[in-house]
């Protein structure tokens, strides 16, 4: 199961948000998350 970068939530692969960057699939569980690694992926990004 994947977990969200930002807050660390574990969740469902089918009811969370993904988003692209760098070529790697990231997911989250809420647009607010999302919009948070989007405005500092690099903080979030550990590849």
């Amino acid at each position: 199961m994947p977990v969200d970068p930002v807050c660390g939530i574990e969740m469902d692969e089918g009811l969370a948000i993904s988003f692209e960057y760098n070529n790697k699939k990231y997911y989250f569980c809420c647009e607010g998350c999302k919009g948070i690694f989007k405005r500092k992926p690099k903080k979030y990004n550990n590849s």
